[in-house]
């Protein structure tokens, strides 16, 4: 299927597991680029890494989002 995602950058929070890591997938196979935000760096690489041994391409930004004071810039 087309979603017309073809390089578009999309924010999954708790993009690592779950539903969250079932959608990060099907963006990265629509040509997306998502960008991973969750609470364990170690699962968020590890998501990472399947979408790019699939052929996919994404980041991650490991963050704590219900503590206001981890989500300023430093």
């Amino acid at each position: 299927m087309d979603l017309g995602l073809q390089d578009k950058i999309i924010i999954v929070t708790g993009g690592a597991k779950g539903i969250g890591a079932a959608i990060t997938a099907v963006l990265a196979q629509e040509g997306a680029v998502p960008v991973i935000i969750g609470r364990s760096e170690p699962d968020n690489l590890r998501h990472l890494a399947q979408i790019e041994a699939a052929g996919g391409k994404g980041w991650q930004v490991a963050a704590e989002l219900t503590d206001p004071q981890a989500c300023k810039m430093p």
